[in-house]
């Protein structure tokens, strides 16, 4: 999980569509820092197909070492592995650039470990942000709260497992703790 989480795939997406975000990072509108090469950087940088690219990439990342954990061993193993993914996209092995926020990696691994209570949130996510763009709102940050928001209710309606949540719960510190620390 950690070195899938490594790869910089959205920065290797970007230098394929030949933006060179690598020696030239641009500042995030609204957020005082530099770009951590993720796939909303790829969407801007490199144009919209790139970008949902970059952002499947980023959501592969997450979904793939859980599932692999959870199918060949259990589920627990899946949300270690998860973790590790995480924890690799936020602290990554490879390249010199630095982590990203790993909130795309981390929608992967809620994805895997509850496909129903992950799509779930996806999809009122999706909605939340219709409704903030009709209004025009970018949506970021209640597109955000409503996914990452709605998924411990929605995993506690499909698994009704307080222990498995707070596993859950772990994983949205890590998340936190990196979205935080990416602020310059």
């Amino acid at each position: 999980g950690y070195l899938v989480g490594s790869i910089p795939l959205a920065a290797r997406i970007e230098q394929a569509a030949g933006a060179d975000a690598v020696r030239a990072p641009i500042a995030s509108p609204g957020r005082g820092r530099l770009a951590k090469q993720g796939a909303a950087d790829a969407w801007r940088l490199a144009g919209p197909g790139w970008g949902l690219l970059a952002l499947t990439g980023d959501l592969a990342k997450g979904l793939l070492p859980v599932a692999i954990g959870i199918v060949t061993w259990s589920w627990w193993a899946g949300w270690a592995a998860g973790l590790r993914a995480l924890l690799g996209t936020a602290w990554p092995l490879f390249g010199r650039l630095p982590g990203g926020s790993g909130l795309v990696t981390l929608a992967g691994v809620a994805i895997a470990l509850s496909p129903v209570a992950g799509l779930g949130a996806m999809f009122l996510a999706a909605v939340a942000l219709g409704v903030a763009r009709l209004l025009g709102s970018s949506g970021r940050t209640v597109t955000m709260a409503t996914g990452f928001g709605s998924y411990p209710l929605l995993f506690l309606l499909d698994q009704a497992d307080l222990v498995r949540l707070a596993g859950i719960g772990v994983l949205y510190l890590v998340a936190a703790v990196r979205a935080t620390g990416t602020r310059h």
